[in-house]
């Protein structure tokens, strides 16, 4: 477990009775979001958000004892959190940013849909800009429908309850504004509270590429409410900081942020193969302290690369360059990861042409979406004059030739013609 540091009257004493050790971590395979867990247990605890107290309660499952308890903050009338019974996503996230707010939060944990726990908000990365008003409204109903909690209940939930984990939202507690008076005289004042320390590293980015022509970058994915920030190309790169077997969150090769259908992707999560390097952005050099007035022991050129260990310090490196180890400062060595994007897969296959030749054309291989029939039509449209010229079994392979709109004009059993991109899938 990582260190947690509180203000006195946080109640230190209950809060680490109440904190489970761990035995060991681990990064779960495939789509979710490749956090380090301390416990991969989804039935280990269950959580319950009380809508009518505002509290958030970890329980054990099998015993009921309770883990921890707080006040938390759910959604206001207008984006009211619902009730019910779910199982937790795979969606998570270090440290991120809301596309559609402009604010950033700590430790995402997926409930449901675009229902995430996660921290009060910051107003950037750095952890002095926690909102004050965020912070202060914990046990009101003020959020845009996430469950916004103290940081550090925030990373313990992110760590210890994986995908699948049980969390029952209720509305038919009795009100109890004697447990809601003691959970927020717990809470210190916004001036002394100690941002949780965390010792594992962010969770790697994924790279992925994008498998269709007018792929839509989208600010969300649970309401209507949501917007089509940009329409990506086939073979766009991105990095996906949220996974998901239906969403994931990306960032494009622009630094645009937003989220894209996992569908619409090619990603392989559990082969990551990042090159990271460090190169000298001007002349500097290796010290012996972290301190520029330390001894200095060997020069390192512009565009020298060092070999980094380890970051010790806020602005230092610790490594070694030309056989001699110390540290050197990160203003002026440079860290760049180079990720390897999988290739697109592609399909080569004969088609005729308006002249009656046919050619010989390489496209992008899909195939039918799972549980449907598609319509394949000989135009780009489904009205009336675009006749239905084939109907497809979802998994059907098909390869992809052009785009128009919103249809892909593709070719499936030998035969060419029109697909909405909604019938199409990588899989």
């Amino acid at each position: 477990m990582k260190k947690r540091l509180f203000a006195g009257i946080l109640c230190l004493c209950l809060l680490l009775g109440l904190f489970p050790g761990v035995a060991s971590a681990t990064v779960l395979s495939g789509m979710n979001s490749k956090v380090d867990y301390d416990n991969t247990d989804p039935n280990l605890y269950t959580i319950e958000i009380d809508l009518v107290n505002q509290i958030i309660t970890v329980y054990r499952s099998a015993t009921g004892e309770i883990i921890l308890q707080s006040l938390c903050t759910t959604g206001n009338e207008e984006n009211p959190t619902g009730s019910g019974t779910f199982k937790l996503g795979q969606l998570k996230e270090r440290f991120g940013y809301f596309v559609a707010y402009g604010q950033y939060a700590q430790y995402w944990t997926q409930v449901v849909r675009g229902i995430y726990i996660h921290s009060v908000m910051y107003d950037t990365t750095d952890l002095s800009s926690m909102s004050r008003s965020a912070y202060r409204n914990l046990g009101k109903n003020v959020s845009h429908g996430c469950v916004r909690v103290l940081p550090h209940i925030a990373q313990w939930i992110f760590y210890n309850c994986p995908p699948g984990t049980t969390c029952n939202i209720v509305r038919n507690k009795a009100a109890d504004p004697a447990l809601i008076s003691a959970l927020k005289a717990q809470i210190p004042d916004y001036s002394d509270y100690v941002q949780p320390t965390d010792d594992k590293a962010d969770p790697p980015l994924v790279p992925a590429t994008v498998l269709f022509d007018g792929t839509p970058l989208r600010t969300g994915f649970s309401n209507s409410r949501d917007e089509t920030l940009a329409t990506l190309s086939a073979g766009d790169h991105v990095l996906l900081l949220q996974l998901g077997d239906e969403w994931c969150k990306v960032r494009t090769s622009g630094g645009e942020l937003g989220y894209v259908k996992t569908a619409y992707l090619l990603c392989d999560p559990d082969n990551l193969t990042p090159v990271v390097t460090y190169e000298a952005t001007r002349k500097t050099y290796v010290y012996a302290d972290m301190d520029t007035d330390s001894e200095r022991l060997v020069t390192i050129p512009e565009g020298g690369q060092p070999t980094v260990y380890e970051n010790p310090k806020k602005g230092w490196w610790y490594g070694e360059y030309d056989g001699v180890v110390g540290y050197m400062r990160t203003k002026y060595v440079e860290k760049t990861t180079a990720y390897a994007y999988p290739q697109l897969p592609t399909s080569t296959v004969t088609v005729t042409n308006a002249d009656g030749t046919t050619s010989t054309v390489t496209g992008t291989a899909a195939y039918v979406a799972q549980g449907i029939v598609a319509n394949m039509r000989a135009l780009p449209s489904s009205g009336a004059e675009s006749a239905v010229i084939a109907e497809l079994s979802g998994g059907t392979p098909i390869t992809i030739l052009s785009t128009t709109g919103s249809w892909y004009y593709c070719q499936a059993n030998g035969i060419t013609g029109y697909l909405h991109n909604s019938c199409v899938s990588a899989q």
